[in-house]
């Protein structure tokens, strides 16, 4: 009895023996870390790189996600455009006299805009075409002297300016008639040209060469108008008031 209890204890302690030099095996085996956590010598190396750290130094920077546009509803849709205006306010002399010269008239697209006349300098365009603001032009008068050359049906009409006075009228920004506009009452054998313009002074070389004056069917009993051709640098319009008296000057 004695005997095959040692013999049992025996064996019993052989077993625990091998299971323990087994355990220290499994546990140093594959390169596990060991108490100190420093890599067993005789484990493989990994060659796969440590996945990046969110916010760690050096990692790879993430790509947004996309994010899907917001769909617009029809009572948030971008309301339709309002009617036109030319900001003069941004623009040089010379543009705004380019754009003024070019206004077409509110009837008609073949006529002008912007105009002189017996009352003054008239803006009458379309809504979309005006200033957004009123607008300061210069108007030159010139009076004008009326003649005529030869005789019979060989007369033919001639004139000379001389420099009558400046002023500056605001014009715009709705249609209508630039206060202080008006020229002078032409007299006997004399006219008064008008000239609109923005920058420096008309000079004489800009002033028309040439001037076909009307002469009105029937024949006026008062002062009448007729517009003029400017070719000058910066001019808008031009106007020549005429006595009734103008053909037979």
């Amino acid at each position: 009895m004695d005997g095959t209890r040692r013999s049992r204890s025996g064996a019993a302690v052989l077993a625990g023996a091998v299971a323990a030099a087994l355990g220290i095996a499994g546990c140093t085996s594959g390169g596990s870390t060991g108490a100190a956590g420093s890599p067993s010598p005789s484990g493989p190396v990994s060659t796969s790189a440590p996945a990046a750290t969110v916010g760690s130094t050096g990692a790879a920077p993430t790509s947004p996600t996309p994010t899907a546009p917001a769909s617009t509803s029809p009572s948030s849709a971008a309301p339709a455009s309002s009617p036109s205006c030319f900001d003069t306010s941004m623009v040089g002399d010379t543009t705004v006299a380019g754009y003024l010269s070019r206004l077409p008239g509110a009837a008609r697209i073949i006529d002008p805009g912007i105009f002189m006349d017996l009352d003054g300098l008239h803006l009458d365009t379309t809504t979309d075409q005006r200033p957004c603001g009123p607008v300061t032009v210069r108007i030159t008068r010139f009076t004008v002297r009326l003649s005529h050359t030869g005789s019979g049906g060989a007369a033919r009409p001639s004139y000379s300016y001389s420099p009558l006075d400046t002023a500056e009228v605001t014009v715009g920004p709705a249609n209508g008639v630039a206060p202080g506009s008006a020229p002078p009452a032409p007299s006997h054998c004399s006219g008064v040209l008008s000239v609109v313009q923005l920058g420096a002074p008309v000079k004489d070389t800009d002033l028309p060469q040439r001037l076909d004056l009307v002469n009105p069917s029937p024949a006026p009993t008062g002062p009448y108008h007729q517009r003029v051709k400017v070719t000058g640098e910066r001019q808008v319009a031009a106007g020549l008031a005429l006595p009734a008296d103008a053909a037979t000057c």
